[in-house]
């Protein structure tokens, strides 16, 4: 993703995977989660994919949709591939480059969409770049599973979500967290709509927006 800013350390395993502490942490909660909006069939899309060990439980977890993973960086894509072959997932493409802030990817229409741990990284122009590409990528009537930190009503959610977007701030002050007010306008913009909020660990939260069906 354009100006991505990585902030998790993702420890190389020595054969291609790499693995982040975090992913491990929030994956089942995230599986629970999105279970009730993953499409019974159809190409589901993951924007920053990481290091690959979210989409392959995706794909383990849900079979009958096939699972395209995309990032932007060499070494993630590769680790993806890698998860891929170890857990010889056989409903799951190969990782594609693909920058989500570009004006003009089309890849879709896609039956869902998922991105975590993103809108924190970039700054707000390349989030409502993002927003537009998803909503120009999904089918109408499928969802967006969209996960990870925001502010709400204004406020940070507690002391350590201040904490991180402080030092997140002091890296580039262009990033940082966003409130889930004006991620939702934005939404709304293109055509996006809240379908579910729902409460995650560590005050995270995922916002399922679909895209009208007609």
């Amino acid at each position: 993703m354009a100006g991505e800013k990585p902030h998790s350390i993702a420890q190389e395993r020595g054969d291609g995977r790499m693995s982040a502490p975090s992913a491990a942490r929030n994956l089942f909660p995230i599986l629970d989660a999105m279970k009730p909006f993953v499409p019974k069939h159809g190409v589901a899309l993951e924007l920053a994919s990481g290091t690959g060990e979210h989409i392959v439980e995706y794909a383990g977890h849900f079979p009958d949709v096939i699972w395209q993973p995309t990032d932007i960086d060499p070494d993630r894509l590769n680790s993806i591939d890698a998860w891929r072959a170890e857990k010889g997932v056989e409903n799951m493409r190969l990782a594609q480059w693909l920058d989500a802030s570009a004006p003009s990817w089309r890849t879709g229409p896609m039956s869902m969409i998922v991105t975590v741990n993103l809108m924190h990284l970039i700054d707000a122009p390349t989030a409502r770049a993002v927003i537009a590409g998803v909503a120009r990528n999904l089918a109408p009537g499928a969802h967006w599973f969209l996960y990870g930190p925001f502010r709400t009503g204004g406020a940070f959610r507690s002391e350590g979500d201040k904490s991180f977007h402080a030092a997140l701030t002091d890296h580039d002050p262009q990033i940082g967290y966003k409130d889930l007010e004006k991620v939702e306008a934005w939404a709304a913009e293109a055509g996006l709509r809240r379908a579910d909020l729902i409460e995650m660990p560590a005050n995270n939260l995922a916002l399922v927006l679909r895209r009208a069906a007609h």
